[in-house]
């Protein structure tokens, strides 16, 4: 895993608030937001569970890729701490994740 350093670096940074910037747009669960997701994987280098977000919003495999992808960014917010506006965006991914993870258990329990 590639993290955020503690003081991020200017493409760090840009990173984040643009896939960020994207994701705002999107609504939860949409094609859109799961490539946005499976980008952010691969910003954190994390390339098994970004080929795990591009499945169904319903199956297994998506919300195990979630659950790796929050853990990416709860680390990366740790790093973070220094950097305000850098803490702000990860908090709204950690937000975003979570909906979109219990998005997609009530939609596997809604079949």
């Amino acid at each position: 895993m590639r993290g955020v350093a503690a003081v991020w670096t200017f493409p760090q940074k840009i990173g984040i608030y643009s896939m960020v910037e994207k994701l705002v747009q999107f609504k939860t669960s949409s094609t859109e937001e799961r490539m946005i997701y499976g980008k952010l994987a691969i910003f954190f280098d994390d390339w098994v569970s970004s080929a795990k977000l591009s499945g169904q919003v319903d199956s297994a495999q998506y919300r195990e890729g979630l659950f790796a992808l929050l853990a990416h960014v709860n680390a990366a917010r740790s790093e973070a701490i220094s950097d305000k506006g850098g803490v702000e965006n990860l908090e709204f991914l950690v937000s975003r994740i979570r909906n979109s993870y219990s998005d997609s258990i009530h939609k596997f329990f809604g079949q």
